[in-house]
């Protein structure tokens, strides 16, 4: 052995002993004297490539690896390491390719088959990926990530039940890792298995007094069963425990308005905002907080900030208009309402909301023609034979008027108008049928 290999072996060697002690700086440094000495060293590329993954330099890490396969085409584990650093940056059609090499040359190599259902899963190859994780499990049965992972997969494509029993055999294998009972609770939410849900929220929690994830997602079941008291808690102690989590403020802010208290909601909600400005959801709620306190001009500006973020969100021009409304301003809330219903035309209260507005501008005609859309959208909808009745009435047209009135007592024969509508009814010398 010549003197020069020789000390390159050595500079592998010391940096051998760096990697043992976590001192990946110096590990790198003596890898890359070795390769300065010999350069047609594979292994000290290759070591090169899996320190600098370990400080997470995984362009340079491609390189060596590379390197390392041009010097020996055959080192498997070199393909499977390139394939991982591509992984990590989102490259994952050269990932796919090496993995696919790594596993020709070792066909048993479990966690390449892995690590191929993931660059499958980051290219929406679903249903090659599951595959890739049952082929996982065979080789090594016991291997939770796979569990996990094809659970993952079986909840995106709404196989909850599928899902559950992925995640139930996690928790099987690693009793005591909250995570899994996390997941397997968002998917029982899912199923509105709430009972189910909590338990393994309250599971999770009791394993990890610190998994603030856990308390987040067991207040919002509690505020789908509308038992808002136990959601408050499980959102005050997320607050406690990670105060700059601004979904946490914006679910409190939710309970918080479901109970009418909406000036604590309003605070929850710019909480929420002042940790993510880009949120459009953060300031339509704080909209519907404003509007029913009747500030409808704060409203009006946090729709607006909510459409100007996402100009698809027809349920803020919704509201945008209503706010208009109560503020009179009639062609505002005509235009906001005509916009809610170009995204959703089958916005019945829209429509209404609408025909109201060109009520008040005496845009008769137009008022009808709102009014006879929401009923063809909803026929049971008393409301809206009333508004129509009342609209026909303005026009003289009032045998049209007493026909939407008797529709209306249909619907609601003993509403607080119905006494009054009977006796527009007998006064006119109509037919009264309900």
């Amino acid at each position: 052995m010549s003197s020069e290999i020789r000390e390159a072996e050595s500079w592998v060697e010391k940096g051998d002993e760096n990697v043992k002690h976590e001192s990946f700086k110096e590990a790198i440094e003596c890898y890359t004297k070795s390769i300065a000495i010999n350069p047609q060293a594979a292994y000290a590329h290759f070591k090169r490539g899996t320190t600098l993954m370990a400080v997470k330099k995984f362009k340079e890490s491609i390189r060596d690896f590379t390197n390392t396969i041009t010097l020996n085409p055959n080192f498997s584990f070199a393909h499977f390491k390139r394939g991982s650093s591509y992984l990590e940056v989102g490259n994952y059609n050269d990932a796919l390719k090496d993995f696919n090499e790594a596993i020709e040359q070792n066909p048993d190599f479990y966690f390449a088959f892995y690590k191929r259902a993931l660059a499958k899963q980051g290219l929406k190859q679903y249903q090659e990926a599951l595959a890739d994780y049952q082929r996982t499990l065979e080789l090594n049965e016991t291997y939770t990530l796979a569990f996990q992972q094809r659970g993952n997969i079986q909840f995106m494509l709404k196989k909850y039940d599928e899902a559950i029993s992925d995640y139930s055999k996690v928790i099987q294998l690693t009793p005591k890792d909250p995570k899994s009972y996390i997941s397997r609770g968002i998917t029982y939410g899912n199923q509105k298995k709430f009972k189910e849900a909590i338990s393994d929220y309250t599971k999770a929690v009791s394993i990890d007094p610190q998994s603030y994830l856990a308390f987040n997602y067991r207040g919002m079941i509690y505020s789908k069963m509308r038992d808002f008291d136990k959601a408050l808690i499980d959102y005050n102690q997320v607050i406690k425990i990670k105060p700059d989590h601004e979904e946490a403020y914006n679910n409190r802010g939710i309970a918080h308005f479901a109970t009418k208290r909406y000036e604590l909601a309003i605070g929850d909600y710019t909480k929420a905002i002042s940790f993510n400005r880009k949120n459009p959801n953060y300031y339509y709620n704080r909209a519907n907080a404003n509007f029913n306190t009747k500030d409808f001009i704060a409203a009006i500006a946090d729709y607006t900030e909510a459409v100007n973020i996402e100009p698809k969100f027809f349920a803020a021009f919704f509201g945008r208009a209503n706010a208009n409304a109560n503020l009179a301003r009639h062609k505002e809330a005509i235009k906001d309402f005509s916009k809610a219903l170009a995204q959703n035309n089958k916005l019945l209260g829209a429509y209404i909301g609408r025909g109201n507005a060109y009520m008040k501008m005496r845009y008769y005609k137009k008022a009808l023609e709102d009014y006879t859309l929401a009923i063809e959208l909803n026929p049971d909808y008393a409301q809206s034979y009333l508004n129509r009745g009342v609209t026909f009435r303005q026009m003289k047209e009032d045998k049209d008027a007493a026909d939407d009135f008797n529709d209306y007592l249909r619907l609601k024969p003993n509403d607080e108008s119905s006494d009054r509508i009977r006796k527009w009814l007998n006064k006119m010398d109509f037919t009264v049928k309900y």
